[in-house]
């Protein structure tokens, strides 16, 4: 008994140990990274082992981050999306945050004791570089300036402050695409004085008196158009007690927002020109207040509004739309340059769209992705060259819809070409003597029609190449399947396919299919699975469904089985007659 135990203890750990070496590769596909953390602007590099096959890069959201061919990472906003790394059947992911930018000082608080001294303060700036700005809330306290020559040593760059007055201020550090979340502030005190920001004091000395609140805007004086805004910060030792008022609501409103220390956030609404006051003031001490001067300007162009703007004729408000829910606006002149306003509607919401022209290379050109450059010939534009971004399938050229970069291009030129094929029916050049001549195309996935038209010229109407451009048209882009079933008739481009009808909801649907007949199971299977039932003595490669007392028979043709659903048992069709049939012979 032991010894057959062991016998079969020892079958097992063999066994086993089999099973382990089988189960464990000697080389597993791994990515470097499974999540990182990017500050906007920053990169890492990714990396896939365990492998020697081409790795296909992608990510999520191209708006939070980019991966190039190679696996670098860009971080572009913040927020979370993933990269994946593609390796033959395998599908690797890395989840990438990216945060906003940080600023940070070598100091925060600074104190001179007299006019004229001055400090130089240390900036690192995480993430992006662009924009830094420097400002102060009183100049005839503190004055700030880059340290020149202005250079950066990595991420650090210096400022110098120098001391104006006897007072009290702050200094803000910011970018100026992000002035509201991406900053840093010092506090500046110059000489002996009463006037401090950092506590609430009444005139015993005694602190958190609410009678006496220092009240700080970031600055006193603000200019906004009609329909824009302005975001206006103010420090107050006490908000509870800090109340504010607009002296004339009609030309200006205020709305309070979100707080983060002792700073308060103001959204400052141009409604018509004009000027008029902002007051803060303290609830207990109307005495104790801080003004801010607002002028509201006519709407200017090319800024972005989040309310609609008024406009005087001719004048334009263009809609942006960022979704479903959100939108911006745009003030244009007339005669404005849509491909300028498509370079800041992308450079501010860091997206280029595919058939859109630009004033200048797009500046994000991913994996896939192709720049089409031309010279355009509209006068009411300034001359140069032109940009199209356009997709491009494995990395090569010309893959793109060339019918839409046509149709685009004449629509920027406001001027159509003959003998081009074009998605929108093209202006005549010559009103009574140009012909348009016009079909359609079918969306194989969709089975929609789209229609398709050529600008032919009055002195040259020519059928035969007109019939050579419409057939070359829908050759290239009516493709179709076998099997499938569409709303639309479609163009059966070879002798050996045609096409089969047959009725859904009352309707036509059309099925291309083999023209021998071979595939006559397949395309029965394809049209009960679209229809949604099985008829009766018809043949199919699959087990009919049943729905009551109905039965099937099958028959084999080699190793290949058909299936016909009867109503009568007794109805046995003959099984050679079957084969036949299925294999597209047809009896005389």
């Amino acid at each position: 008994m032991t010894k057959m135990l062991k016998s079969i203890l020892s079958l097992f750990l063999a066994v086993f140990m089999v099973a382990s070496l089988i189960v464990v590769p000697s080389s597993a596909i791994s990515l470097s990274k499974s999540s990182v953390t990017l500050t906007k602007g920053y990169q890492t590099t990714l990396s896939v082992s365990g492998t020697s096959k081409t790795v296909t890069w992608s990510t999520g959201d191209k708006s939070i981050a980019t991966v190039s061919s190679k696996g670098k990472v860009v971080g572009k906003n913040p927020g979370t999306t993933y990269v994946y790394a593609k390796v033959g059947g395998n599908t690797l992911k890395c989840k990438v945050t990216v945060v906003a930018a940080k600023i940070t000082a070598s100091s925060s608080n600074v104190t001179f004791s007299k006019k004229g001294e001055t400090k130089t303060i240390t900036m690192t700036v995480k993430g992006s570089h662009s924009g830094l700005t420097v400002g102060t809330t009183n100049k005839k306290v503190v004055s700030a300036a880059w340290v020149k020559p202005v250079s950066w040593d990595g991420d650090k760059i210096k400022i110098k402050l120098t001391a104006q007055g006897t007072g009290s201020a702050r200094i803000k550090v910011y970018l100026k695409s992000y002035s509201s979340t991406c900053y840093k502030y010092i506090d500046v005190k110059v000489g002996n004085t009463s006037d401090e920001i950092f506590g609430d004091n009444d005139s015993s000395g005694n602190t958190s008196s609410s009678n006496n609140i220092s009240i700080i805007p970031y600055t006193n004086s603000v200019e906004v158009p009609v329909g824009g805004t302005y975001t206006l910060e103010v420090y107050s030792t006490n908000h509870t007690n800090t109340l504010y008022a607009v002296a004339d609501k009609t030309i200006a409103t205020v709305s309070a927002g979100r707080m983060s220390e002792n700073i308060k956030f103001f959204t400052i609404a141009g409604a018509k020109e004009g000027t008029t006051t902002l007051r803060f003031y303290n609830k207990n001490n109307s005495s104790n207040y801080k003004d801010v001067n607002i002028t509201v300007t006519a709407s200017r162009y090319y800024e972005f509004y989040t309310t609609k703007p008024s406009v005087q004729y001719p004048d334009q408000v263009m809609e942006i739309r960022i979704n479903s829910t959100s939108s911006y606006y745009m003030v244009v002149p007339k005669d404005y340059d849509p491909a300028y306003t498509n370079k800041l509607i992308a450079k501010k919401f860091s997206k280029y769209n595919y058939y859109d022209i630009y004033d200048e290379y797009p500046a994000r050109v991913a994996n896939g992705e192709s720049v089409y450059e031309f010279y355009h010939s509209n006068s009411k534009y300034k001359y140069g060259s032109r940009y199209v971004l356009v997709p491009t399938q494995n990395n090569t050229t010309n893959s793109y819809d060339q019918v839409k970069l046509n149709t685009a291009i004449a629509q920027y030129n406001e001027k159509f070409e003959y003998w081009t094929v074009y998605s929108v029916s093209p202006t005549k050049n010559d009103t009574w003597g140009d012909s348009v001549e016009q079909w359609q195309i079918t969306d194989a996935k969709t089975g929609k029609t789209s229609n398709r038209y050529l600008l032919v010229p009055y002195y040259g109407y020519d059928i035969d190449r007109i019939n050579q451009i419409r057939e070359e048209d829908i050759a290239a882009n009516s493709s179709y399947s076998y099997y499938v079933g569409y709303d639309n008739f479609p163009t059966v481009k070879s002798t050996k396919d045609k096409i089969i009808l047959y009725r859904k909801n009352n309707a036509n649907k059309y099925m291309v299919v083999p023209a021998d007949d071979s595939g006559i199971a397949k395309a029965n299977n394809a049209i009960a699975k679209d229809v949604g039932f099985y008829e009766y003595n018809i043949i199919y490669s699959v087990v009919p469904v049943l729905t009551g007392n109905e039965s099937y028979t099958t028959i084999q043709d080699g190793g290949t089985f058909y299936y016909i659903l009867l109503k009568d048992n007794d109805q046995r069709p003959d099984a050679n007659s079957v084969k036949r049939y299925a294999n597209g012979i047809k009896d005389d």
